[in-house]
């Protein structure tokens, strides 16, 4: 059964998106098929791939739809989608029958008190302009593409203006944001945070902040509703169900609405609805006895998920449920102790959790083993207990006693806590490869085999990943800002030539927006899929906010062995770099050399005062090729810089201050003769950045522009052992 699930699953994934590997692993498994000689099998392969294809084909077809404007539209609300952080506000809802994420900046203190409080949003009058969501915009970067059309939401609408419309009355979609008021108004914020993602699956802003120890150390999944919650639920109805003396059949179609109910009720994710399917299958096979195989019944879940949602498997979270089910699935035909299932269930997680997060969590299988009964016996049922006591009344020191727990568990959490494993992310064949190892351990398992073997291979093939034999020189796409990060084959040396940033601007109160660090979601998971936990060489250009202004974070997350700044520029930052530990400085000037296996020439300042013409201007060569990264440099700088270096070339130009026109002067251009100008700029950046001016220069000199607002990351790559080299850009936009 599993395997023509697997082809019909594989075909139906990628026929919106080619992906040639798993085309091969498609083939290999109809081959596989074809030489068992089992034409039956074959036929079951062709018509579920024929069904699912179809069934994907017209589901893409409903999601795509051309950019528009929408003028005065009703739009149907899901009430527990409304979020206001700061002035902005965020919200899902229905249009003819498309869904759309909707982004709106609130224009005033009195509209934001309007749409604030416990209140129930159904419907909302908006006009605005519909957009397509973007693909990654750097490598091993977060797809939003793919994220948000696996949740069936066709496009992101950015409202001009957005109305309350009166409520329409009571809906049983809109149950579940009466659950979320009631437990809001009973209880502190931090307790229902946890009470809300317990029981009903809903985060709220706040559980971002309240969640993060969990997500660090590798427990977040204990608040995911999945496998332990559903079982809670469901089995407790099924008990109940059976006492009160209820034939399988009645209760079997009972539990089926309950199932449906609580799919509803806990906001739909894919993990709860994997889930409920394998409970129900389980059961119903149970009823109707019929002889399915724990993996024929996964299988059939699978199935049904993929007809169901066609992109499931574009969601990380969608694929981690699936994963860790189908191993338990095999752990449990294991004669092993808890602490061992622990272990071997950490180690065959492995392969999915680095190439989804790039890290592992050491001891994430430990603290599950010891805290999985902690909240499947007590946490859980207390918090049920909590969630009915939001309309009936119960003793105060009830919801004291697991606040308080709640507060023990963090406290031991945060004295043990141990740093996460930055491993990288594998290759698409790398992942089938491990997880191959991953199966056939089982069976070596089972035949009482050592794996010592296999322990070896796996291991060398992780730690492979870190150690490429690719070498890169990237210009990150911060928005606004720079930051450009060179790794060498095989991780020989990593220079970052700064970080990044946000410039910040005069706000009201209500305005400002909860402090979000930029390099979480650009910079950082970039240098961890690359597995880079520590940074050799940390050049600071100069002192704007939008080239160091992600310098504190990225010291708190990754190792930097060495900080560089231009001689004179550590003045403004002296408060700054007294709190750096472990890190060294320092203060370099023109002449100077960065680097050991590869030598960064600093061709200026002499001294600076970490303003845009006393950026630090480096040059290097590698695989043959020039690089000249000029951070903010401006006319009057360049001037200098040729008048000290007169027969400067290079082949790469990092185009100085985003493209403004107060830099790249003719001159400049014609004596550095590059053949590539990288533009390191916003998207629709409010300066206009870069000017016509400046791409009307480049072309002029036949220089080809890239720009990481249309062409997000723009990377230099090559072979260690080749030396072949090409340079490539995650979006093609066309000129």
């Amino acid at each position: 059964m599993i395997l023509p699930i697997l082809a019909a699953i594989i075909t139906a994934s990628f026929v919106y998106q080619f992906n040639g590997w798993l085309l091969v692993l498609l083939s290999l498994l109809i081959i596989r098929i074809c030489c068992m000689k089992n034409r039956k099998l074959l036929l079951l392969v062709l018509l579920c791939s024929f069904f699912v294809v179809v069934r994907t084909y017209f589901y893409v077809a409903a999601l795509e739809a051309p950019q528009e404007k929408l003028v005065q539209q009703v739009m149907q609300v899901e009430a527990d989608s409304l979020t206001i952080d700061g002035n902005f506000l965020t919200l899902k809802g229905k249009l003819s029958g498309k869904t759309y994420l909707v982004y709106y900046t609130l224009t005033s203190e009195a509209e934001k008190e309007q749409w604030q409080g416990p209140k129930i949003v159904d419907q909302v009058l908006v006009s605005g302009e519909t957009q397509n969501f973007e693909p990654a915009r750097n490598l091993n970067g977060f797809n939003q593409r793919h994220y948000y059309q696996s949740l069936g939401i066709s496009q992101l609408l950015l409202a001009d203006s957005i109305s309350l419309r009166k409520q329409t009355g009571f809906h049983l979609k809109n149950l579940r944001q009466h659950l979320i008021i009631a437990i809001d108004s009973k209880y502190p914020p931090r307790l229902a945070s946890y009470i809300k993602a317990l029981v009903i699956g809903y985060k709220d802003s706040e559980f971002d902040e309240y969640g993060s120890l969990y997500q660090e150390i590798g427990l977040l999944h204990l608040f995911t509703l999945s496998g332990l919650h559903i079982q809670f639920y469901l089995g407790g109805i099924h008990l109940v169900l059976k006492r009160l003396g209820l034939i399988r059949e009645t209760r079997l179609v009972l539990l089926s609405i309950s199932g449906g109910l609580l799919i509803l009720l806990t906001g739909g994710s894919f993990s709860t609805i994997r889930a409920v399917m394998s409970f129900l299958i389980a059961f119903c096979c149970l009823t109707l006895q019929l002889a399915l195989s724990k993996l024929d019944q996964w299988s059939i879940m699978l199935l049904g998920l993929v007809f169901c949602f066609p992109l499931v498997l574009w969601s990380i979270g969608a694929q981690l449920s699936l994963y860790f089910a189908l191993i338990l699935l095999y752990l449990t035909d294991l004669k092993l102790k808890a602490w061992q299932h622990s272990l071997l269930f950490s180690l065959c997680s492995l392969p999915l959790l680095i190439y989804s997060f790039s890290e592992w969590a050491i001891v994430g299988g430990l603290f599950t083993l010891l805290l999985f009964p902690l909240f499947e016996w007590v946490i859980l049922p207390c918090c049920v207990v909590l969630f009915i006591g939001s309309f009936i009344p119960l003793p105060s020191f009830l919801s004291q006693l697991v606040a308080f727990l709640f507060q023990l568990v963090e406290k031991v959490l945060e004295l043990l806590l141990i740093p996460n494993l930055t491993i990288g992310k594998p290759t698409f064949l790398l992942l089938l490869v491990l997880i191959g190892l991953v199966l056939i351990s089982f069976d070596r398992i089972k035949a009482d085999k050592k794996l010592y073997g296999l322990l070896l291979v796996a291991s060398l093939l992780v730690v492979s990943i870190a150690h490429s034999e690719k070498g890169l020189v990237a210009f990150v796409d911060v928005g606004q800002g720079d930051s450009i990060f060179i790794k060498l084959p095989f991780k020989q040396e990593t220079f970052l030539i700064d970080t990044g940033g946000r410039l910040t601007f005069q706000q009201a109160a209500w305005q400002r927006r909860k402090q979000k660090h930029s390099s979480d979601y650009q910079l950082l998971p970039l240098l961890k899929s690359l597995g880079c936990d520590q940074v050799d060489h940390l050049i600071i250009t100069h002192n704007d906010a939008d080239h160091m202004g992600e310098l504190s974070h990225v010291l708190d997350e990754i190792k930097i062995k060495n900080l560089y700044l231009a001689k004179g520029s550590q003045m403004e930052l002296r408060v700054f770099l007294t709190k750096v530990k472990q890190t060294k400085i320092h203060l370099v000037t023109r002449g100077d050399i960065i680097g050991e296996q590869l030598k960064l020439h600093v061709l200026s300042p002499t001294v600076s005062q970490g303003a845009n013409d006393d950026s630090i201007v480096t040059y290097f060569q590698v695989n043959q090729q020039k690089f000249l990264l000029t951070g903010d440099l401006e006319t009057t700088g360049e001037q200098k810089l040729l008048e000290h270096y007169p027969r400067l070339e290079t082949d790469f130009l990092k185009v100085g201050h985003h493209g403004s026109n107060t830099s790249t002067s003719l001159a400049f251009l014609s004596a550095l003769a590059p053949e590539y100008g990288i533009i390191s700029a916003g998207k629709k950046n409010r300066y206009g950045h870069p000017t016509a001016e400046t791409i009307s220069k480049l072309r002029e000199q036949n220089i080809k522009i890239f720009r990481t607002d249309q062409n997000g990351m723009i990377y230099y790559q090559w072979s260690g052992i080749t030396k072949r080299g090409e340079i490539k850009q995650l979006i093609d936009f066309p000129e």
